[in-house]
């Protein structure tokens, strides 16, 4: 089978778009295992849907980082791992974690958005596990 320039081109590009969403995704795992809510932030959209115990609603990027900071310091995180992603056809990627901050066990998930060259995080949900 012969594969076209115009292809492999197309192909090359797609790869090299999913490689920069590796960085982003990397990143932000990162940051959360290290609770390091100003590393999430820089992430953030304008306005992020942002949902963590005690708190639901749509925040300014900095209201946002403020009330991921007070999350993270109410205790420890022991742990963080990457579950699942997943991109959609409309360049959006999900981000599903397990977080473990002294013995209770927390899902995360996170939805991103392709914006020019990077990707930002539109919706920032941490809920109990039960």
């Amino acid at each position: 089978m012969k594969f076209k320039a115009t292809t492999i081109l197309l192909f090359l590009l797609s790869a090299f778009s999913f490689s920069l969403s590796a960085q982003d995704i990397s990143g932000i795992s990162k940051a959360i295992q290290q609770g390091d809510a100003k590393s999430i932030a820089i992430h953030f959209s304008d306005n992020v849907d942002l949902k963590i115990p005690g708190t639901d609603g749509v925040f300014s990027k900095q209201q946002a980082e403020l009330i991921l900071k007070s999350f993270f310091e109410e205790g420890t995180i022991a742990n963080y791992e990457l579950k699942h992603q997943g991109k959609s056809k409309n360049e959006s990627f999900y981000l599903i974690g397990s977080l473990t901050r002294e013995k209770q066990l927390y899902r995360t998930y996170i939805l991103l958005k392709k914006n020019g060259e990077k990707h930002q995080i539109l919706e920032f949900n941490v809920e109990i596990d039960e």
